[in-house]
């Protein structure tokens, strides 16, 4: 038995999602973390080596758990969907421009 094995058969699909959550939450606090680094208007003591590195670390951690719930199995339909949101947003940007 692997390692993903070994965690879907401890833990359900509602406890892994759960977790899941968390780790998602906490990649968008380390994101948010990150952008007041390098805005520095609302300054922090917290380095932007230290700040980036656990943005990469939450996004392995998410990245984790997307692989125990074999979600990323799916990567050409997300490809897919991420096109189509990425020429949106170009759009967007490109409207407002002008």
């Amino acid at each position: 038995m692997d390692d993903f094995e070994v965690i879907r058969e401890a833990l359900s699909q509602e406890e892994l999602l759960a977790q899941l959550a968390e780790e998602a939450v906490e990649l968008a606090h380390a994101a948010l973390k990150l952008r007041r680094v390098y805005d520095g208007t609302n300054p922090t003591p917290v380095k932007r080596s230290e700040a980036f590195a656990n943005l990469k670390e939450e996004i392995a951690d998410v990245r984790l758990l997307l692989s125990v719930l074999e979600l990323d199995r799916h990567g050409m339909e997300y490809d897919r969907i991420a096109g189509m949101k990425l020429k949106r947003w170009s759009r967007r940007l490109a409207e407002k421009e002008g």
